[in-house]
């Protein structure tokens, strides 16, 4: 495992998939320093999940924005760039899968849940 792709086991990301290509920090007008990691997810399906034909191409890239955990202070925020596909034959088009709609880790959303039931 690369050192880039060891980052991602601090936030319990285990996709083989993923592949990490570059990390960089910027901070924000309020001083929170703000840590990017751009990454790719590719997978090679064998079949259409619609049709279940073998007559799949490459369509294109989907950018996903996901944040991560805070640690250290800093804000982790993870580019995700999916692959699409485009199957030839019923002419449907999807892309590597990670969840619909999905902005917030699953760190994120436990914490979420723990503070709001620290409030009461």
């Amino acid at each position: 495992m690369s050192q880039l792709n060891s980052i991602l086991s601090l936030f319990e990301i285990t996709d083989k998939n993923i592949i990490v290509k570059q990390i960089s920090t910027k901070i924000s007008p309020s001083g929170l320093h703000i840590h990017t990691i751009n990454a790719n997810l590719i997978n090679d399906p064998i079949r259409c999940p619609h049709c279940g034909f073998k007559t799949l191409s490459n369509n294109g890239i989907h950018l996903s924005h996901i944040r991560l955990c805070t640690l250290n202070d800093g804000r982790y925020q993870l580019n995700l760039n999916k692959q699409r596909y485009l199957c030839h034959n019923c002419r449907e088009t999807y892309g590597a899968f990670v969840q619909t709609n999905f902005t917030f880790s699953n760190n994120i959303k436990q914490q979420m849940v723990t503070l709001a039931k620290r409030t009461n």
